[in-house]
């Protein structure tokens, strides 16, 4: 028998259960990870420094614990005589049935205990003496409460400057991404583009370009540009929604005006002391959808 959580326990004092909370927690956040601080610092000495913060530790698919971490500093092992090894710093829920008590406990090891966080990984080489030596190569996870935006979920940059002709169809920013809950999700592209290169052209090097964006292999929204000699960005943003799920991403880019006379050649432009951005794609979540 559950309980709500803040429900006064009945007259033989039954009410809410641990177990009942970490259900709760479970729904809030979609995944375990840090929810502040946590940080992982080197040392000159065989040891780590770890940030005062707090966490949310996955117990299993339907039990979530929230976590206090407390900054302090925990030795690791010497380092190997020869080769290297991998030193994962975690943050440790401990359970009674299991490890006789109850306590949060910050160690280091070389694999991920039962409920347990990841807070860093390390690469430690032969004869280190100090964890400064060592190469951080972790990539800590932050965990977020469902409904929350959680930014970026891909992101690809046109950087090619050769030159495009019509009747080329380019397929750019593939990738793909993964959705917890049906959501609203924004397509953004930043386009810098120019008619080739400006020493050689006429004034009449003018046109325009097409973009087609996919999800899913279906096509949801095109925009065409002009471009001519001016190095000129453009930004166009569309939104959309979509279910639960995986979902792949792309768009295509091709010639689709020019006048007679014209070359309708066309180049990408990135980089130079300016920092020209390219054709930069960007796949953005923008909370759960509503509607």
């Amino acid at each position: 028998m559950a309980t709500g959580f803040g429900i006064a326990p009945d007259q033989q004092g039954n009410g809410t259960t641990p177990e009942d909370i970490q259900a709760i927690t479970s729904g809030e956040y979609i995944w375990g990870g840090i929810l502040t601080g946590c940080e992982v610092k080197t040392t000159s000495e065989m040891k780590y420094q770890i940030v005062t913060g707090a966490a949310v530790i996955r117990l299993d698919d339907f039990h979530k614990v929230k976590v206090p971490v407390y900054g302090q500093t925990i030795p690791t092992t010497p380092a190997p005589v020869t080769g290297s090894r991998t030193d994962i710093v975690y943050v440790k829920q401990n359970t009674p049935a299991v490890d006789g008590n109850n306590q949060v406990v910050l160690g280091v090891g070389q694999s991920l205990p039962a409920n347990a966080l990841e807070l860093a990984r390390f690469t430690v080489p032969a004869g280190a003496t100090s964890t400064r030596q060592a190469t951080a190569i972790g990539n800590p996870i932050y965990t977020r409460p469902v409904g929350a935006q959680f930014g970026v979920l891909h992101s690809a940059v046109d950087t090619d400057g050769s030159e495009h002709a019509p009747g080329q169809v380019l397929t750019r920013g593939a990738g793909d991404f993964n959705l917890w809950t049906d959501s609203d999700v924004e397509l953004k592209l930043s386009s810098c583009v120019s008619a080739t290169d400006v020493g050689s052209v006429t004034a009449d090097e003018y046109g325009s370009v097409i973009y087609k964006i996919y999800v899913d292999d279906m096509l949801q929204y095109s925009w065409e540009r002009r471009y001519d000699r001016v190095w000129e960005s453009k930004e166009f943003s569309r939104l959309v929604t979509l279910n639960a799920g995986r979902h792949t991403v792309k768009y295509t880019v091709e010639t689709r005006w020019y006048p007679s006379g014209s070359s309708g050649k066309w180049k990408v432009r990135y980089g130079t002391p300016n920092k020209f951005s390219g054709d930069d794609f960007r796949v953005v979540h923008r909370g759960v959808a509503t509607l």
